[in-house]
């Protein structure tokens, strides 16, 4: 079982790991419509939804050796390409593709 915390900032929420790894932010923004849309974000209620349950499933159990791969992958085509604010809703699809397509390479 796997130790997180969720913590409540002003435009986000964190998942935040008892361990080394990064933590994984939520933004949310509930006065602007179209930059929401254009930038992927939640609204406050929907980003408290998905961090819960994010948090929730993290506590289930540690994640795939794939899924934590597609993680490392994703944070440092981030920090190369200089992209600070993926959302997270992007970040973890990306991640979830990658996954996939390292689970169909597995013998």
């Amino acid at each position: 079982m796997s130790t997180v915390r969720l913590i409540g900032h002003e435009e986000s929420f964190e998942v935040r790991y008892a361990d080394e790894r990064p933590s994984v932010y939520f933004y949310f923004d509930d006065e602007n419509p179209l930059r929401r849309q254009l930038q992927g974000l939640y609204t406050k209620d929907k980003a408290l939804e998905a961090a819960r349950a994010f948090a929730r499933q993290e506590r289930k159990g540690c994640p795939s050796p794939e899924l934590l791969c597609a993680w490392k992958v994703v944070e440092s085509w981030k920090q190369a390409h200089n992209l600070n604010f993926l959302s997270p809703r992007m970040a973890q699809d990306l991640a979830q593709k990658i996954e996939q397509a390292l689970l169909t390479l597995r013998p």
